[in-house]
């Protein structure tokens, strides 16, 4: 009679950690939304704990998050300069830019929805920050603020989307490739425009 009890004692110790177990894992999954950091969930570090599920791999999952980043950044930095801008070639390129990343932002996150990874739906601190401060400068000096941000934004974009055309998730790859192809469109445009302002 002892090893039974003993016996059902610990059949039923082990179901319930079980279910503290999966109680745990589910709670994993939950992104913390009030964090700005896209590795948080549930207040901690975590290595895409959600991507598990989708097939995607963390390396997919961080290209998706820092690419949704540089989408935001672009389409409010693109506003701004429709409004502050003094160069028409500044205002049509701020105009294209928000027109294709407006685009490119929207299948990002269809995407990312269907391979259940979260993605931000606004800047860091810092880059909010800076566009506040962008928001400041009118006339000849916004143009070249603005042009010379986005050299260096589509440099580094340019190679964030390489390293996306390299995932092995067949559906990621086709989007970063037909994406980059824009991306570098326009990096050529910004160059070019910022050697005109000088």
């Amino acid at each position: 009679m002892k090893k039974i009890f003993i016996l059902s004692s610990i059949v039923a110790a082990s179901v319930s950690f079980q279910a503290c177990q999966t109680a745990d894992k589910k709670s994993s999954t939950t992104k913390d939304s009030v964090s700005g950091d896209t590795s948080m969930v549930n207040g901690n570090h975590v290595a895409g704990s959600e991507v598990v599920e989708s097939g995607i791999d963390e390396a997919g999952a961080t290209f998706l998050r820092k690419a949704a980043v540089g989408g935001i950044m672009e389409v409010e930095a693109a506003k701004i300069a429709q409004k502050n801008a003094s160069s028409q070639q500044v205002k049509d390129f701020a105009a294209k830019m928000l027109e294709d990343h407006t685009k490119a932002n929207k299948e990002l996150k269809e995407f990312a929805v269907k391979k259940k990874v979260i993605t931000p739906d606004a800047l860091p601190a810092e880059d909010q920050i800076h566009l506040d401060e962008m928001k400041k400068i009118t006339g000849v000096a916004f143009d070249k603020h603005y042009m010379g941000m986005m050299v260096t934004d589509h440099e580094k974009t340019v190679a964030l989307f390489k390293d996306g055309t390299q995932n092995r998730d067949a559906g990621l790859k086709q989007w970063a490739t037909k994406t980059l192809a824009v991306i570098v469109q326009h990096n050529e445009m910004a160059k070019k425009i910022a050697v005109d302002l000088k």
